[in-house]
């Protein structure tokens, strides 16, 4: 029997698992494939989400549904976490001291929060948990006015665009309480531009310049000084503020560190196209834990997981494995309430961004419904975001 082991259960890994299912399932029904994903949570949660709560624009039940529910059938469910991988023999162990050996791995683990490392962090709010973002949408509802600071404590972050995007969203959030007069916003970041691809950061500039909203570019965090109520740059500079944004760095998953597999930070090395680790062919990495020169997004996670599934289904079947990754990047971009573009690119094409408008904003709606069934039950895996 061959025996595909699948660590983490966001979403790439919830796709590459049903993907593969959907693929093997003749050889899963006489028992010659088995394919169990190890995941803790009970909850799989949908992370853009968690950008519109604070906003109002979507509601705290919508960001999440039971794990159980978006396995299909001949996918075995772990209800664990790994905490060491040992490559050269070939063999995952869990919390619970089990050991699960594998022919095919598949480490879809994430990201993780990393807000010890910044001084004063906790002063502040972010968006990128759905505690997070609870917190964050009752501290706006009480905010009558005054200095608002949001930006990237470092790079790399999950979403690339959704700092920019609550900016935006902020911007119509307070014009739509009728206080929009009485806070200004400041969007700080670490680069000399808003955005790290140059054509996206060219219309995002001209956005914060039409929507008023201040930039404190080449900003570098270094620390936050609650008492005096300033963020304070390894330059020097400081950021009043009186609500603050911060946007925690973030590292690879525990088990990645603790295994040695990654950098300092925990990103995993892996070969651009294959999605391999170099030098374990049986072995592959998706989704935010690689250090691939690719956003940290779901949409990543859901093209590399279908090239992941189709080179795995192809060497169980006797063909050498063809499918490989193109960088293929595809998702929405928010600029405020009713109006939204859209960026797809990949390693040899840059994004070139349309103007933004209601139709994108109601497509990006609309998928926020769906992702459910046509993305995490991977129905349409790779297709669209």
């Amino acid at each position: 029997m061959k025996r595909i082991l699948v660590l983490g259960g966001g979403t790439g890994g919830t796709i590459v698992s049903n993907r593969l299912a959907y693929e093997l399932s003749d050889l899963i029904r006489d028992e010659k494939v088995s394919i169990e994903v190890v995941n803790p949570s009970e909850r799989h949660y949908y992370q853009p989400a968690f950008l519109l709560i604070p906003v109002n624009k979507m509601d705290e039940r919508e960001a999440y549904t039971k794990f159980s529910s978006l396995i299909t059938e001949g996918v075995k469910w772990i209800k664990d976490k790994a905490v060491k991988i040992d490559l050269e023999n070939s063999s995952v162990t869990l919390s619970n001291g089990e050991v699960k050996e594998y022919d095919y791995l598949v480490i879809s683990t994430g990201s993780v929060l990393d807000p010890s490392s910044v001084k004063g962090l906790e002063d502040t709010y972010h968006f990128y948990s759905l505690d997070g973002a609870k917190m964050l949408k009752n501290a706006l509802a009480e905010f009558e006015g005054g200095k608002v600071v949001i930006g990237v404590s470092s790079i790399p972050y999950r979403c690339p665009p959704a700092p920019a995007e609550m900016a935006f969203l902020l911007n119509d959030y307070f014009t739509s309480r009728g206080i929009r007069d009485k806070v200004s916003i400041t969007y700080f970041y670490p680069l000399p531009r808003v955005f790290p691809i140059a054509g996206v950061s060219e219309i995002l500039d001209e956005l914060m310049d039409k929507k008023g909203i201040e930039k404190a570019l080449m900003f570098n965090l270094d620390y936050i000084d609650t008492e005096r109520k300033k963020l304070v740059s390894l330059e020097g500079e400081e950021l009043d503020y009186d609500l603050a944004i911060v946007i925690p760095p973030h590292k690879g998953a525990q088990v990645i560190r603790d295994s040695g597999l990654g950098d300092e930070d925990g990103w995993i090395d892996v070969d651009r196209y294959t999605l391999n680790i170099p030098g374990y062919d049986n072995v592959y990495v998706i989704g935010d834990a690689t250090n691939l020169p690719v956003s940290k997004a779901g949409s990543v996670a859901d093209f590399e997981a279908e090239v992941v599934a189709k080179r795995i289904t192809d060497d169980i079947l006797g063909y050498e494995p063809a499918a490989r990754y193109n960088g293929k990047v595809m998702c929405f971009l928010v600029t405020g309430f009713g109006e939204a573009t859209v960026l797809v690119f990949d390693y040899d094409n840059p994004p070139t961004p349309v103007p933004p408008s209601f139709v994108y904003y109601w497509l990006k709606l609309a998928y926020n419904k769906m992702y459910w069934t046509i993305t995490a039950k991977a129905l349409l895996a790779g297709v669209v975001l």
